[in-house]
């Protein structure tokens, strides 16, 4: 394994409970949704804004935060960026987030499927075990984005909800299952030193 691939690993290794932190969040704003489906279109405008906004904090944080180049890449950077702008906007603009709310959450969930499938590839490449769930679900996320952006009006608001649900769910145990595997890793390499 070549040093660039070492230093990522053990930026990402090191920052193992960010995964963790950002997937309870998504579980929690999941189950939010599953368990008031359609009580407020915009109260689910919301916490999709406040769990993005802190998506994009967390990452933002952890790309700035690391010495490796591959973490502070401009890509991940700039899906932190996006994560806050987005986050701020549904919480803040209610007429936009109203009208917007399927686009928002289509785009938002297949660019964030896209960065996860990168992720996982990074991860594989970096032999840490069990990378393909992440990929796995970070494929499921980019099908449910696509059905919304291809479809946000025949759909309907219950079935963007449900969708809401479903996709938080995915990305959380995603996220959670990522922090997981990084943890084995990293207690492996504290064992060995």
């Amino acid at each position: 394994m070549n040093s660039y691939n070492s230093d990522y690993s053990e930026q990402l290794i090191g920052r193992w409970w960010l995964s963790i932190i950002v997937g309870l969040v998504a579980l929690a704003a999941g189950f939010i949704v599953l368990i008031n489906p359609l009580t407020s279109y915009i109260t689910i405008a919301i916490w999709l804004g406040v769990a993005v906004l802190i998506s994009g904090i967390i990452g933002l944080v952890q790309s700035f935060s690391s010495d490796s180049a591959l973490v502070r890449n401009g890509w991940v950077i700039l899906a932190a960026i996006a994560d806050i702008i987005i986050g701020l906007l549904l919480i803040f603009n209610m007429v936009i987030t109203a009208v917007m709310l399927p686009m928002l959450f289509g785009v938002w969930l297949l660019y964030r499927g896209f960065i996860g499938v990168v992720m996982g590839m990074d991860l594989r490449s970096c032999r840490v075990p069990s990378a393909g769930w992440v990929v796995l679900g970070s494929v499921i996320m980019i099908v449910i984005s696509l059905a919304v952006l291809l479809m946000p009006q025949t759909l309907g608001v219950e079935a963007i909800v449900l969708f809401v649900a479903a996709a938080f769910l995915i990305y959380g145990f995603s996220s959670i299952s990522l922090g997981f595997r990084l943890y084995e890793v990293h207690r492996r390499a504290r064992e060995m030193e």
